[in-house]
């Protein structure tokens, strides 16, 4: 999705790099993509009980997650949150209290919405063509 968003220019205008400018891609979306997606129930677990920070002290913040109530916060502490902790391998981690399951289902869903948002709207993100070397 971030090689798609940089050739689509969803860049962020603040960095030197190219670097897929997430913001800028939820204000796009726009308040009614958030509606559509809690209307829709593909991200019932994202948007109701959302991805956590793991601190440097090694524990989760906040301890209870507030519901995310808008795109921005759909994007950026739902879909963005969810890519980092398992890119960055937060998640799999195991634990209790179903976290196997519960990492799935965020990381199945985060790419849901990811998916919705290929299209809607009519902004047409490219998707990514594989390479041939």
């Amino acid at each position: 999705m971030e090689y798609a968003m940089k050739r689509s220019g969803f860049l962020r205008k603040d960095k030197n790099g190219a670097e897929a400018d997430w913001d800028l891609l939820a204000a796009t979306l726009g308040q009614e993509f958030f509606q559509h997606i809690v209307a829709t129930g593909i991200a019932r677990t994202l948007v109701g009980n959302p991805p956590r920070r793991l601190l440097k002290n090694m524990t989760w913040a906040p301890e209870k997650p507030v519901p995310l109530a808008n795109v921005a916060q759909l994007i950026v502490n739902g879909v963005c949150r969810v890519r980092n902790s398992f890119i960055h391998g937060e998640k799999f981690i195991g634990g209790g209290d179903n976290q196997w399951e519960r990492d799935v289902t965020l990381i199945l869903e985060a790419h849901a919405v990811l998916k919705e948002a290929m299209n809607f709207r009519g902004i047409e993100i490219p998707q990514a063509q594989s390479r041939k070397d």
